[in-house]
């Protein structure tokens, strides 16, 4: 436990240290938020979103669509003998702004949630707070960090892509991770959760 919490506190002030905001990217389970939680960010309309993430050698697919601005719906299927396909919804009731945060309230399949997002002033970084059920299971918070926000030309045609950093804290257990944002249509994540069980993945967004 001292070892979990030292490693969370390491990471908290490295993104503390890091640059802002990113596009919305979609959870493991299809919802948009950070790794594995949601945040009061919904995709925009028309959007459309694939993901596709391995956890624990368990294979997840997801499909996440922007019906009309701050309302997003969308199915997840974990792979195994017996499919399990469940839906997530969710709708922003109020849009974030310079002095209120943005709020959210959802459903993953059978877990429902509520959840507040807000940029820190002078910290560069993005916290997140809600309290849900099931796969929520009470309160649970969240941290992150845009990192190189502006592609770096290195004058040989490659550039430095974007990557949000994240900590999460669900369930009496931390998530670390990364979305690198290749480009706005296509993101790679990789991340530990409860700093034991490796995820992988990757997600493509287009526009209808």
């Amino acid at each position: 436990m001292k070892k979990q919490r030292l490693s969370l506190l390491c990471m908290m002030v490295l993104v503390l240290m890091l640059s802002v905001e990113a596009a919305a990217g979609t959870t493991v389970t299809g919802p948009t938020g950070l790794l594995t939680l949601p945040t009061a960010d919904a995709l925009a309309p028309g959007e459309l979103s694939f993901g596709y993430h391995m956890k624990g050698g368990s294979g997840i697919g997801s499909i996440t669509y922007g019906l009309i601005p701050g309302l997003e719906a969308g199915l997840a299927a974990a792979g195994s003998r017996h499919s399990n396909i469940g839906v997530h919804g969710k709708a922003v009731l109020s849009h974030e702004s310079a002095s209120l945060p943005g709020v959210a309230v959802g459903l993953c399949d059978e877990s429902f949630y509520m959840v507040a997002s807000k940029r820190l002033l002078g910290a560069g970084v993005r916290g997140h707070v809600g309290v849900g059920t099931g796969r929520y299971d009470g309160l649970f918070l969240g941290v992150s960090k845009m990192l190189n926000p502006v592609v770096v030309d290195s004058g040989k045609g490659s550039s430095t892509p974007a990557a949000l950093l994240a900590v999460e804290y669900a369930r009496g257990a931390f998530n670390l991770g990364v979305d690198v944002i290749l480009s706005p249509h296509v993101r790679l994540k990789a991340a530990a959760e409860d700093f034991d069980t490796l995820i992988l993945g990757v997600s493509f967004k287009a526009a209808l």
